[in-house]
């Protein structure tokens, strides 16, 4: 008899229910077809009463899949990432896989060694939000597994990507704000040459303004008051009316209230917008006019590109799916 504090194995299932290891094998990975209904009832039952928990890296050795999906995000200071996860995780455990977040806290050093461990690890496949190029990312994912870029465009990919209308999205909201009378635009930005969403959002506006400034935010420092000063120097180097362009929403969230506390965005001769995730957005002035983007179905959207490549069911003619961004 077993010890009580001792882990039962394949071959006691085995011994239990009168059958091969083989058999308990075939079963747990899913393959009843070649089993009797009886069969699968026995070993159903020797598993429960020994409480039998199957090694997954033994499976794995079997089967050749982790069932593991690594996702490697650009900065969980982001609600964006955090979201981009619930929606890949959302997919992936529908259909039996599990995500996994690794955050490269917008360092491309960092994410090549994120990629490095993934690409050692056994991961069945890789969603990431991309600073490497694609090169890069060829040579760091040696494996032959499914890639997915999300929200970042990367041209020449070979890979499936996700993303956001960001030049058009960008290039609208921009001619409504000059349509009103807004003509100086400050853009509020990360470090824009590493990132290509980044960039395309700039593009976008300068395709519908002429004026634009550029304040770059560093994410791993930055002195909050000293970008506070330059925000307001900015605004008040001219008399044209001004619209802080924020390319996404935590520097918005880091900087604007303030500028609204004290009267510089008083939406008259200056206001703000930005590409938005949350509510939270719109509560600061509700006057605000944001682009909204839905990371969580643009998350889910990856995971199902990624699901269809696993089972075989990719569609190639689709490499790029865009998940809009709406203005209001």
């Amino acid at each position: 008899m077993m010890n009580s504090k001792s882990q039962a194995n394949i071959k006691d299932v085995a011994a239990l229910a009168m059958v091969s290891t083989a058999t308990v094998s075939r079963y747990l990975n899913g393959n009843l077809k070649r089993m009797s209904t009886a069969t699968a009832t026995r070993v159903k039952a020797a598993i429960e009463k020994l409480n039998y928990v199957p090694n997954a890296a033994a499976r794995q050795m079997i089967t050749k899949q982790s069932q593991l999906i690594a996702l490697i995000v650009g900065n969980t200071d982001d609600y964006f990432s955090t979201e981009l996860f619930k929606g890949v995780s959302s997919i992936l455990e529908a259909n039996g896989y599990i995500g996994t977040m690794f955050d490269s806290d917008s360092d491309i050093v960092r994410e090549k060694h994120l990629m490095e461990t993934v690409n050692s690890h056994g991961f069945d496949g890789l969603i990431i939000q991309p600073f490497s190029t694609v090169s890069e990312i060829k040579t760091l994912m040696s494996r032959d597994v499914p890639i997915v870029l999300a929200d970042r465009e990367t041209p020449q990919a070979p890979w499936p990507q996700v993303v956001t209308n960001n030049f058009d999205a960008a290039k609208q909201a921009t001619a409504y704000f000059v349509r009103q009378g807004f003509t100086h635009f400050i853009v509020l930005t990360s470090e824009l040459a590493v990132a290509t969403n980044r960039r395309e959002r700039y593009r976008g506006i300068k395709a519908a303004a002429q004026n634009v400034d550029v304040l770059e935010v560093s994410e791993s420092s930055y002195n909050h008051k000293r970008i506070h000063k330059q925000l307001i120097e900015l605004l008040m180097k001219d008399t044209e009316r001004t619209v802080i362009f924020s390319l996404k929403e935590r520097w918005l969230l880091e900087f604007i209230p303030n500028l609204v506390l004290e009267g510089y965005v008083d939406n008259i001769k200056a206001t703000a917008t930005a590409f938005a995730d949350t509510e939270t957005a719109r509560r600061i002035e509700p006057k605000l006019k944001l682009i909204s983007q839905d990371p969580f179905l643009l998350g889910a959207s990856a995971g199902e590109v990624m699901v269809n490549d696993l089972t075989g069911h990719s569609d190639r003619n689709q490499a790029v799916i865009v998940v809009p961004a709406k203005f209001d």
